[in-house]
Parts: structure tokens; sequence; C-alpha cells
């Protein structure tokens, strides 16, 4: 067995966080871990690397539970299609602000429109609350902007990602060109290798950080076998839309993703996944600092533009 080592980037990334006395989300109350995520966000760089865009727009749409916020990235020049994007935060933490970065490199890397979907939080809004709010959302570019459609998301967006594409097969669409997930969490198995020789480094995202999210986002026993709170407990994967899946072998959630990569691909589901060595739980949007970042974003960008010839 290799031993996980992070990338020269992360280890001066975790021991200034570590000076800093950076606590774990766990140790807080939601409302704290909120402001935490707030001022870690206000406190990193600004990246100099994002493409001009024709336009930014937020707006509200309805959905089933009361008004949706949505901030819609549109790219220069004729779009090839939409991407609908799930933030990250452990269900309980962030908002359109959190993916931003995220979203304006595709829109501008790979010439697609994308849509965020600022679904509501947990423990005030349990499963399947959030889930309902993204599938509208998808639900709503599919009426309202060209396809091909994609979905996506990192972390928690990860598993609303795979959620979103298990329902749109199963509740008559619409029609999925990929889904993309970025370290994304499927169950509640917090005896893996990765959390077991990651869960206690404090790399970013902890397994007691994994547990408090999970706590916080389902609230009954009800839902432990139902794939759409837990993509792991998916019994049948054939049609569902094909996968791009990356993640970090230092990030507590790697053997969540290569688990669920193998799942897809026992059932015939197209899979391209990546693991990049060294790296940690949101690394990808460090693409500045970490060249395995921007070689993770640049690898989905190429994947897009493989099923777009496929549309």
């Amino acid at each position: 067995m290799t031993m996980r080592e992070p990338h020269p980037y992360g280890a001066i990334l975790f021991e200034k966080r570590k000076e800093a006395g950076i606590p774990e989300f766990a140790s807080l109350p939601p409302e704290g871990a909120r402001a935490l995520m707030t001022n870690i966000l206000a406190a990193a760089p600004e990246p100099t690397d994002l493409p001009e865009l024709a336009e930014v727009i937020d707006s509200t749409i309805s959905g089933p539970h009361g008004p949706i916020p949505i901030r819609h990235f549109k790219p220069l020049g004729a779009t090839k299609g939409t991407i609908v994007y799930f933030h990250g935060g452990g269900w309980v933490l962030g908002d359109l602000d959190t993916g931003d970065s995220m979203c304006r490199r595709w829109a501008g890397w790979a010439g697609l429109d994308v849509i965020s979907v600022d679904y509501r939080l947990s423990p005030e809004h349990p499963f399947p609350q959030p889930l309902d709010d993204c599938f509208t959302g998808l639900r709503w570019a599919a009426a309202n902007l060209k396809g091909p459609y994609f979905i996506a998301g990192d972390s928690a967006g990860g598993n609303l990602c795979a959620a979103i594409a298990i329902r749109a097969r199963d509740e008559g669409g619409p029609d999925l060109a990929g889904q993309i997930i970025v370290y994304g969490a499927f169950d509640t198995d917090f005896t893996t290798a990765s959390y077991r020789e990651v869960g206690d480094k404090g790399w970013m995202l902890t397994g007691a950080d994994m547990e408090y999210f999970w706590g916080h986002y389902l609230s009954g026993d009800g839902e432990n076998s139902s794939p759409l709170a837990k993509p792991l407990k998916l019994k049948d994967a054939s049609g569902l839309a094909p996968a791009f899946i990356t993640t970090g072998d230092c990030d507590v959630l790697c053997d969540d993703n290569i688990a669920y990569a193998k799942l897809l691909e026992r059932d015939g589901v197209p899979v391209e996944l990546r693991i990049d060595e060294g790296m940690f739980h949101g690394y990808y949007s460090m693409t500045e600092f970490a060249e395995p970042a921007l070689g993770a974003v640049n690898a989905t960008v190429a994947w897009i533009g493989r099923q777009l010839v496929q549309a």
C-alpha cells in the first residue's frame, strides 16, 4: 500500500490553517460552521485565471419548497449546451458564491451555459428538500436553456449530482449527456481506507466533519437504504448518464468515489475516473496553486467536449 502524502501546496496550506487555529466544522453549530466557511472563502486570494464571460445573472425560480436562487453564467459566443451545478458544503454550508470560480471556468473554458442552484440547507431542510431544489433547477434549465444537458457537483453537491442522475432516469428526464462528480460523498461507511488513513489528519475535511454533515442531512433511519440519499446503495445503475469522477487520494472521500465509479461500470455506465495523487478535499478550485487542480479542470473540459460530440 502506498502512503498518502499531500502535495507541497497542501502541506503549506494545512500548516497555515493549523497556525490560524481554524477549527473542524464538526466542532461548531451549523450557524458557526457557516460563518467559518464564509470567513475562509473571504480570506482566499482572488483568482486571476477566470475567463471573460458574456454575462452573470442572479435570479430566482419557483420550487416545491419555495423560491430557489440561481446564478446563470453565460459564455462568450454561442453556447454548446448547459451544465446545472450543485455546490459543496456538506448539505449544511455553501451558497452561490461557494463554487463561483468553478462555474466561471466551466462556462468560459467549455463554452456552456452554467446554472448554479442555491438549494436549501440542512438541518433546517433535511433530505430530500435539497435534492428537490436541485431537480427543480435541472428541469427549469431543460425548459429554458439549450441542451445537451450536464449536471455537476462537488462534495455534497457530488452526492446530489449522482442522485439527480438517478431521478432523471427514473422520473422521465430530462435526458442527460453526462454527470460531473468532484470528490462526492456517497455513503456513511466511515471505515474505508481513505477515512482511516486521512480522517484525522486535518487535511481540509475530516472524518468527524463528514459524520457531522451526514447527521444533519439525514433526518431518519428510513433514508439509510435510499440510493437518493446514499448513491452507493443503488441496486441497478444501468441507463444512468455517463460520468466523469475526479478525486484526490488525500481526501477522506477518495474511496467513496472509487466505489461509485466501480458501481457504475458494473452496470455498463461509461465512466472516466481521475485520481490525483497528493490532492485533498477542495483542491479542484486551486488551479493557480497546484498543477493537478488545473489538470483536473482541463480533463473535465476535455471530457465535456467528447460528450458533446456523442450527444
